[in-house]
């Protein structure tokens, strides 16, 4: 009887011990999670207090930039307005007499974010949608066999037997670090035939555009997009170490909307030989970086290129590098365009169109092997999106968007399969982010 009663009295202190255990246990969790909500909510109230006051870097899709919601939330609390963003709503509720309103105007604080989150996401949604259709209805169209056939549909000789692969499904280290393998930019150097033999070599850069060995932390390529006009990106743009820009797009006047800075521009052949762009004459090519390019034949060599260019680039061009020595000023070797290309339509499943690539994929290109990551704006467009051609002109045309000679339906697809910003940066802010070569640790 007696070792009854001792396995009995030992048996109910180990079911009280581990009652008691089970109950600190179920404490400490519920006191955990108490002080862990406590900082999230003051972390949360002090995020959004600092909006807009900083350079954004990466985002997670549950990351809203909850700016858009201030308005509707001019009514919530009383008092000051700034106290009602920058307070954290249970600090309030814990320092006031009256809990039950502060709960429920806590509760109405939070159903009216909710709220807005969701018309924001409700709009992104739709936007997309309706823009992914669009792209791959031209990429479509443009694949097309009669097309295909048809009479100028090929000017630049394009035979190209390589692969052809679905973009969406790779991710976005797989689509750049497969851009680091088509190899670096490539620009016309002294040693390059037929430019030596000409006794040319004098007239061309004796250094690179970019050193080699530095990155830059981050690095934005700006659209002449119509949807950047009133978009009050300009501050954003300037934030970046380097900034490239396109053409004879101005910034004079549309500062606000485009920044002012400008460290490289890309320049198609048209502007450089035609005398209404004012190549030589104009500040906006000088004391900046240049690269000014011109198509060739898709197989052709740069002695071929030199003998018949699409447009008369080298005379203005030399003699642009001899009115501006202080301009470091570049000529793209053509083959560069033509490795693009490559690109595009080895991760396209359907035929693209024939052309070289944009100016913006060519600067895209030219940037990620020196940036740790790169912010295009505008080139995919926005809620701003108009059939307006640039923000400079008033010109309509909505092929500007999606592309009449450039395959930019199929660079516009890629480029979001390579984007690593989430669909409110996308499309509400107006830019993607790609990173870098060395950000992704892309290998040779």
């Amino acid at each position: 009887m007696r070792a009854i009663a001792w396995s009995v009295w030992v048996f109910i202190n180990f079911v009280f011990l581990g009652m008691c255990g089970f109950f600190y246990l179920l404490c400490a969790q519920y006191w955990g999670y108490m002080e862990k909500r406590h900082a999230y909510m003051d972390a949360y109230s002090n995020k959004r207090s600092s909006v807009g006051q900083h350079h954004i870097q990466y985002y997670s899709e549950t990351d809203n930039h909850l700016e858009h919601v201030k308005p509707i939330l001019e009514g919530v609390g009383d008092g000051n307005p700034e106290r009602k963003v920058r307070a954290s709503p249970l600090a309030r509720e814990r320092s006031s007499p009256n809990s039950g309103e502060r709960k429920a105007k806590l509760a109405e604080y939070a159903s009216k974010v909710e709220q807005a989150d969701n018309k924001l996401m409700e709009k992104i949604s739709k936007h997309k949608s309706q823009l992914m259709i669009q792209l791959r209805r031209v990429l479509h169209d443009e694949s097309s066999v009669f097309k295909a056939r048809g009479e100028g549909s090929n000017p630049y000789n394009v035979e190209y037997s390589g692969p052809r692969g679905p973009y969406d499904k790779k991710s976005a280290r797989e689509l750049v670090c497969a851009l680091k393998k088509k190899g670096l930019v490539r620009t016309v150097q002294k040693d390059d035939e037929p430019f030596k033999s000409l006794g040319l070599e004098a007239h061309l850069p004796s250094h690179q555009l970019l050193h080699e060995d530095k990155i830059y932390e981050s690095c934005a390529v700006v659209s002449s997009a119509g949807s950047l006009l009133g978009s009050d990106l300009g501050r954003m743009i300037d934030k970046h170490d380097i900034i490239l820009r396109f053409n004879h797009a101005p910034t004079r006047e549309y500062e606000i909307d485009v920044g002012h800075k400008t460290t490289i521009r890309v320049v198609n052949s048209q502007v450089v030989s035609k005398p209404e762009f004012h190549f030589l004459e104009s500040t906006l090519y000088r004391n900046i970086s240049i690269v000014a390019w011109d198509p060739s034949k898709y197989n052709h060599s740069m002695e071929q290129w030199y003998k018949s260019p699409d447009h008369d680039i080298f005379t203005t061009y030399f003699k642009h590098r001899l009115l501006n020595p202080e301009t470091d000023s570049y000529l793209l070797n053509p083959s560069t365009l033509w490795d693009l290309w490559d690109y595009i339509q080895a991760h396209m499943p359907l035929r693209i169109r024939r052309n070289p690539p944009s100016s913006g994929f060519l600067g895209l290109a030219l940037l990620l092997p020196h940036c740790a990551h790169v912010d295009m704006f505008e080139f995919i467009p926005s809620f701003r999106m108009t059939k307006r051609c640039h923000y400079y002109d008033n010109v309509d045309d909505i092929s500007c968007t999606f592309g009449v000679w450039h395959p930019l339906s199929a660079e516009k697809l890629l480029l979001l399969s390579m984007n690593i910003a989430n669909d409110t940066a996308v499309f509400r802010d107006g830019y993607i982010r790609i990173p870098g070569y060395q950000t992704l640790g892309c290998s040779d």
